[in-house]
């Protein structure tokens, strides 16, 4: 027999995911990114715990009022919203994908691209 925390979780968690007000946080998500919502989801799924997940929503909308409250470059890549918010993505990922883009003098979507390919393995075009 196996124990419940030795199961493969996935169908859970992504049952949590379909709920409606989860749908809107996971495309808002997916769009700071730059990436798919499908995407987003796994990235979601495989890096967070149901806990983190059921509270989901209130992470984000959190982030709204109280994260990244200098603006700029930061807020529009969710520098906290996915280093601390919604932990997905490692501060040290973060900062060297801003420090390679403010190297070169890159935009936001440089440093979208360069987080993309960071997190989810993608190539940079």
């Amino acid at each position: 027999m196996t124990d419940i925390y030795e199961r493969d979780l996935y169908g859970m968690k992504y049952s949590i995911l379909k709920s409606p007000y989860h749908k809107k946080v996971v495309t808002a998500c997916a769009e700071i990114l730059g990436v798919p919502p499908m995407k987003m989801r796994r990235l979601l799924i495989e890096n967070l715990d149901m806990m983190t997940l059921e509270s989901l929503g209130v992470r984000y909308d959190s982030w709204v009022t109280q994260g990244d409250t200098e603006g700029g470059m930061r807020r529009e890549v969710g520098y906290e919203l996915f280093t601390t918010f919604i932990p997905v993505i490692s501060r040290d990922s973060m900062e060297q994908s801003f420090e390679e883009s403010t190297a070169s003098e890159k935009n936001i979507e440089d440093i979208k691209a360069n987080l993309r390919k960071r997190v989810f393995e993608e190539e940079i075009s």
